[in-house]
């Protein structure tokens, strides 16, 4: 009897097994006649804004895509510039949701590295990719077209020290600055025109006014191109037209200004210019009134680039669009500068941390 409800105990384990293993799926097969792409909706235009850049953008949406059967979806979300194929294009964003929301900076950062030029409005497509597995083409949605305008990230701004002189009838209103570049204090430095009347004299002050902050020198002598700087007489011992100069900040009792670097002109040179990219270059004449250098030029359709002395130990570039720079601002040894025909004004501003340049259009 023992043995018979041992045998029965051990079949009924044996059933039990097998009901819990018995596989109760149910295969799929993928039709492409049932898949249905999303629609996805056209967003009105876009004004991107530095003021509002970490702020969401309404949400782009869609309507669902499906392939048949229940399946997880997977919606990514290209951008490209129109009529140009999606080629080159970018990924804003992957959900799984049949919307999308993302910060005004993705999408200006999005369009950079379609190389728009920022601060215009650019015509743009958009669409979505909607994936299961990697086996299955994606369903790709309506492609849709919307502007968006896109800006100019503002400038770094940097403590500063303001050079006063003769140069700019003693007015800090017209000084030019010597920029402390490491944000610790130490050395404030930069690009100073003079236009030939630094030996007139200046004077280095802290605040923009006359505020008992001034310093100058007693210096009768440039040692090393260097003078200590103090309460004192005008400095009036370096001449040059342009210098770069460099205030050691580090020690109040022992301030030194070095003069490290000294030209004459600035200029144009480039495919676009009267004399292609032969020497002499097209010179750009300093404006005491906008502390800039400014010329008007005929150009052809190429390229420029502006540089010192007619000679490419010094010379200015644009930024490369990964540096997150505004599109004015100038690298040293960057890239050309591509241009279209036509009568400009020529405008470069070299006291800055990174100097700039306008082309302003004079005939259309």
């Amino acid at each position: 009897m023992k043995i018979v409800k041992y045998t029965l105990s051990i079949l009924a384990m044996v059933i039990a097994f097998a009901a819990c293993t018995k596989d109760n799926s149910t295969n799929v097969v993928f039709d492409p006649a049932d898949a249905v792409a999303g629609t996805l909706a056209t967003p009105a235009a876009i004004v991107l804004t530095d003021a509002t850049k970490g702020n969401d953008l309404p949400a782009f949406t869609w309507t669902k895509s499906t392939f048949g059967f229940d399946a997880a979806v997977t919606y990514t979300v290209e951008i490209a510039l129109e009529n140009s194929a999606f080629t080159p294009l970018r990924v804003i964003g992957s959900v799984s949701a049949n919307q999308l929301v993302i910060k005004q900076i993705d999408l200006q950062s999005a369009l950079e590295k379609l190389k728009v030029v920022l601060g215009n409005t650019h015509k743009v497509e958009m669409r979505v990719k909607a994936q299961i597995v990697d086996q299955i083409d994606p369903l790709i949605s309506n492609v849709v077209k919307f502007n968006v305008t896109t800006y100019k990230p503002a400038e770094k701004q940097y403590a500063k020290v303001w050079i006063v002189g003769d140069y700019c009838g003693w007015n800090h209103s017209r000084s030019q600055f010597l920029y402390d570049i490491a944000g610790e204090g130490d050395y404030f430095e930069g690009w100073v025109a003079f236009n030939g009347k630094a030996q007139n004299g200046f004077k280095i002050t802290y605040t923009g006014g006359w505020n008992g902050d001034d310093i100058g020198t007693n210096d009768a002598a440039i040692v090393n191109n260097k003078i200590k700087v103090e309460p004192g007489g005008n400095i009036s011992l370096f001449n040059g037209s342009i210098m770069y100069l460099k205030l050691d900040n580090r020690d109040p009792n022992n301030r030194t200004l070095e003069r490290v670097k000294t030209i004459s002109r600035i200029g144009l040179i480039g495919s676009a210019t009267p004399n292609d990219w032969n020497s002499p270059d097209t010179e750009l004449v300093f404006n005491e009134n906008t502390n800039k250098f400014e010329a008007t030029v005929t150009l052809k359709d190429g390229e420029i680039k502006f540089r010192a002395d007619n000679d490419w130990g010094l010379n200015w570039g644009k930024f490369d669009v990964s540096a997150g720079k505004n599109p004015d601002q100038l690298n040293p040894g960057g890239g050309n500068i591509a241009v279209t025909a036509g009568t400009y004004k020529v405008v470069f501003t070299l006291n800055k941390v990174d100097p700039t340049y306008e082309l302003i259009l004079l005939d259309n």
